[in-house]
C-alpha cells in the first residue's frame, strides 16, 4: 500500500471527534425541532437510477450528479445531488391529496460548478411541505428558527420571486439551451454579459430594460416598487413578497429578484440565508411543484441548510 492511498480525492473530507460531535448535535436538535412541528422523518437512499436525477425540468441537476454503472442491471446509477427531489419522489408515491411534511438530514455529493468552489460533499438537513398552498410564511419562520438554533441570529435572509423573470422570457423566442444562458447571466448581474448576448440572440429591447432593472433591485423595498410596474402579475408578486416580510420576525431581510438559490427547479417564491463576510449561502429554499401520475402538479415549498458550512462559520466566529 502506498502512502497516496491514504489521501482522499479533492473535495471531501473526514469530519473527526469534537467537530463530528458538533455535527450530530446540531442535526439532532433540528432535526427534534422538525419533528415537534409535526414533519415526519426520512432517509433517502444515496442512490438513485440517473434517469430520475432532475428529470426535464432541471438537466442541470442531472450535470452536476456523479454516475457509475451498475452491472448488475445495466442501469446508470446516480449519487444524489440533492435530497429535495427525493423528497418530492416519496410524496409521489405516496400519491396522496392531503398536506404531507417531511423533515430529513443527509449527504449529497455534486461537482463543482465553477473552479471557485472547494468541496463537492454537503451535509443538508432540510424540510419539504407538500399539497399546501399558502404555507410561505411557515417555511420562512421555520428557517429563521433554524439559524437561531444553531446559533445564527444575525444572518441575513435573501428573498425574491422567480415569475418576473419568467414572464419576461416567455415573450421572447428562446431555446432551452439560450432561456438557461440567459438566466445565468442574469443571476450574475452582469449587464455588459447582458448587452453582448443579447445582440447576439436578438433579444427585445423591452427585455433587456426589464431585466436590468431586475438585476439593479437587490437591498431594501424600495426597488420593488418599480419592478411591480411592469404588469399585473409582477405586481401581485411583489406584492405577495411584501406581505410575508411584514410578519417576518427577523431584522435582516433584504430582496434580490435575479438570485435564484440552488437548482433552477423552483417556482414562486426563492430565499436563502447569508452570513456576513462569507460569500455563499448557508441555507436555500423556494416553492416548486411535480407532476403526479394522473399529470395534474402538486405544489411544494421547503428549504435545506448546510450543515458543514454552519459549523465552519461558528468556528470562525469565535
Amino acid at each position: 500500500m502506498t502512502s497516496g492511498s491514504f489521501n482522499l480525492p479533492g473535495g471531501v473530507e473526514d469530519i473527526l471527534s469534537d467537530r463530528a460531535l458538533e455535527l450530530e448535535n446540531l442535526r439532532r436538535s433540528l432535526i427534534d425541532y422538525y419533528s415537534q412541528k409535526g414533519f415526519s422523518l426520512v432517509y433517502p437512499s444515496i442512490i438513485e437510477f440517473a434517469d430520475a436525477i432532475g428529470g426535464e425540468v432541471n438537466s442541470e441537476l442531472k450535470k452536476r450528479a456523479y454516475t457509475f454503472s451498475d452491472d448488475s442491471s445495466s442501469s446508470e446509477i446516480a449519487i444524489r445531488p440533492d435530497i429535495s427531489q427525493q423528497i418530492a419522489r416519496i410524496d409521489q408515491t405516496n400519491n396522496s391529496e392531503k398536506v404531507k411534511k417531511y423533515c430529513y438530514a443527509g449527504e449529497v455529493i455534486k461537482k463543482r460548478k465553477d473552479s471557485f468552489a472547494k468541496s463537492i460533499l454537503a451535509i443538508k438537513s432540510g424540510i419539504e411541505i407538500f399539497g399546501s398552498e399558502n404555507s410561505e410564511q411557515e417555511v420562512i419562520d421555520l428557517l429563521i428558527e433554524s439559524l437561531k438554533i444553531s446559533g445564527l441570529t444575525k444572518a441575513c435572509l435573501s428573498m425574491g420571486r422567480t415569475e418576473i423573470l419568467d414572464e419576461i422570457i416567455i415573450n421572447e423566442t428562446l431555446s432551452d439551451s439560450k432561456e438557461r444562458e440567459l438566466r445565468e447571466i442574469t443571476s450574475n448581474k452582469s449587464e455588459s454579459n447582458l448587452i453582448d448576448w443579447s445582440e447576439e440572440n436578438k433579444l427585445s429591447n423591452n427585455a433587456i430594460e426589464k431585466i436590468i432593472i431586475l438585476m439593479q433591485c437587490y437591498g431594501d423595498s424600495k426597488c420593488l416598487d418599480e419592478v411591480s410596474n411592469f404588469s399585473k402579475l409582477a405586481k401581485d408578486s411583489v406584492d405577495s413578497l411584501k406581505k410575508i416580510t411584514e410578519n417576518i420576525a427577523h431584522e435582516n431581510i433584504h430582496f434580490d429578484m435575479t438570485d435564484f438559490p440552488g437548482f433552477n427547479y423552483h417556482q414562486g417564491l426563492v430565499f436563502s440565508a447569508h452570513v456576513e463576510n462569507f460569500g455563499f449561502a448557508i441555507a436555500n429554499g423556494g416553492q416548486y411543484s411535480y407532476q403526479k401520475i394522473k399529470g395534474e402538479k402538486r405544489s411544494a415549498i421547503g428549504f435545506d441548510i448546510d450543515l458543514i458550512s454552519l459549523l465552519n462559520i461558528q468556528e470562525n466566529l469565535k
